[in-house]
């Protein structure tokens, strides 16, 4: 998540606090869809396998696209982070089943941003006040977010991390605009990079909280 208006301090999470008026919530992509379970697992999903991938999902090798899958198959195969539980969904099936594991349940929900109202005027530059109705944190001690990755076909990076808290936050725009947006605090983020503590004007280490774009995902056990 490369926007920095998108983080913000638990502190700053209350009723009729303003958010960064640099803040939006576009879609970060669109056109792609799951595929079958079966389909997906026949895939390499490497990148020693690159060339096979590509031809197998008709993707030029030349193309920007190709670019962005092996973009995407790089994150996959980075280092977790200390404490961090992370796997790359290539089918809703699987997606669920890692959530299941990580959260020990198998009653999970999913919360996802959703946009009520001008959704163009929410991917701009808007400025959003939270809501009369406040913040509700969501069940649970341990969430695991998803966030989607530039693929052919839909591809989740998934992560659990140790010391998170998920929120549904109601945020209110100029133009009456309504957000339900999904936000995450990090209480341990000592592996993130400077600009996002800068971005907050804090100290590297200090807890930091952020806004889910739409299309990603937080999972949490069940109410």
């Amino acid at each position: 998540m490369s926007d920095v208006n998108i983080f913000f301090l638990e502190k700053d999470l209350h009723p009729g606090a303003k958010m960064s008026p640099g803040l939006s919530f576009s879609r970060t992509l669109s056109g792609a869809a799951f595929i079958p379970r079966a389909q997906a697992d026949a895939i390499p999903f490497a990148s020693d396998k690159l060339p096979e991938i590509l031809h197998r999902l008709n993707v030029l090798p030349d193309s920007e696209l190709a670019k962005e899958v092996k973009k995407t198959l790089r994150v996959y195969e980075l280092a977790a982070f200390m404490g961090e539980h992370k796997y790359c969904a290539t089918s809703l099936e699987s997606m669920v089943d890692f959530v299941k594991t990580e959260l020990e349940t198998d009653d999970v929900r999913a919360m996802a941003t959703t946009v009520h109202g001008n959704k163009k005027q929410a991917a701009q530059n808007e400025e959003f006040t939270v809501a009369p109705s406040g913040v509700r944190r969501a069940p649970g001690t341990k969430v695991v977010a998803c966030h989607l990755q530039a693929y052919p076909h839909t591809v989740y990076y998934c992560h659990l991390t140790m010391g998170t808290k998920a929120f549904l936050v109601t945020l209110i725009g100029r133009d009456g605009t309504t957000v339900e947006a999904v936000a995450g605090c990090h209480y341990d983020p000592s592996s993130w990079k400077p600009l996002f503590f800068k971005a907050v004007g804090v100290k590297r280490g200090t807890p930091v909280c952020h806004f889910l774009p739409q299309d990603h995902l937080i999972w949490t056990p069940a109410p």
